[in-house]
């Protein structure tokens, strides 16, 4: 499969940002209160006054989510920061198991990275169940949780105990395709931390529905499985290899002439890191290596 390029993966974070902000500003659209939530839940408040929250059981679920979602976004607007692995490196270190050192999240410079996940392959038979029951993510957004998971917080405040991440993409439905969300949490309790962790503490805690059945708890475990792992190995190799690692913070568009200068949108990414290009291209050069030795004896 063809890799996407730097310009490519940079269109498409903004995309996913813009459809995000998008997303939450047809939340507040529906619940005025919305902006408010979103105050408390960014600050760590965790009782918040009842006045904002619907009494209708269905509204109360839907807007405590769409809170939920706008609050991540906001910790991301805090440093506005995409991290992007060579997808083929990425594709390669996914063979193997993820094992996530606590050190290295605690260390990690960039505060609350959005992830971008490699290109998925429509030709696959799992991909294709996922497009109709759980979605495709394009991006996944790395946040801090604490008070076992409850509250959300940036992953460099002194309250960071676990590793949240929310996965953005799209799921299709008969009125087409729609902006889809999940949020699950990588334990940092212990000195590392695994996919196999991560999965089983967000599948003992989903909240299933009419369309995602307990029934599904081996497919949602694949999917976690999958992305989870590009995640983990982006965010060790972001914190181990920062010698691998090329930054591009893009430009504001000048202004022309007699025009003020514009200022950056709220959702501009500021900080592009594109990582593993050098280990990538060794890699490469050892299996092309391989090959040709292997189709001369």
């Amino acid at each position: 499969m063809e890799q996407r390029t730097d310009k490519k993966t940079l269109e498409l974070a903004r995309e996913m940002v813009n459809a995000m902000a998008s997303h939450i500003q047809g939340g507040v659209s529906r619940y005025p209160a919305l902006k408010e939530l979103v105050a408390y839940l960014t600050a760590g408040i965790k009782e918040v006054p009842k006045g904002l929250i619907p009494v209708r059981p269905h509204d109360r679920r839907e807007m405590s989510a769409m809170g939920r979602d706008a609050a991540i976004h906001e910790l991301w607007r805090g440093g506005k920061t995409v991290l992007a692995m060579d997808e083929y490196l990425l594709a390669t270190l996914s063979e193997s198991p993820a094992e996530l050192p606590t050190a290295v999240v605690r260390g990690l410079k960039y505060r609350n990275p959005l992830i971008v996940l490699n290109t998925p392959d429509v030709s696959d038979e799992d991909t294709q169940y996922y497009r109709e029951q759980i979605g495709i993510p394009l991006v996944a957004y790395t946040f801090g949780r604490w008070d076992d998971g409850e509250l959300l917080c940036s992953t460099n405040n002194d309250r960071f105990e676990d590793l949240g991440v929310m996965f953005v993409g799209y799921i299709s439905t008969p009125e087409g395709l729609a902006l889809q969300t999940l949020r699950c949490t990588v334990p940092l309790g212990a000195e590392s931390t695994t996919v196999t962790d991560a999965v089983a503490r967000t599948v003992s805690g989903f909240h299933f529905n009419e369309d995602l059945g307990e029934r599904d708890i081996p497919r949602l475990a694949t999917w976690l499985r999958r992305y989870l792992t590009q995640v983990l190995h982006t965010v060790s190799y972001a914190g181990s290899n920062p010698e691998d690692a090329e930054v591009y913070r893009p430009p504001v568009k000048a202004a022309g002439k007699g025009k003020k200068a514009r200022r950056p949108r709220q959702e501009d990414v500021t900080e592009f890191v594109k990582l593993g290009a050098n280990l990538s291209r060794e890699l490469r050069g050892l299996r092309e290596s391989e090959r040709w030795w292997s189709g001369t004896e």
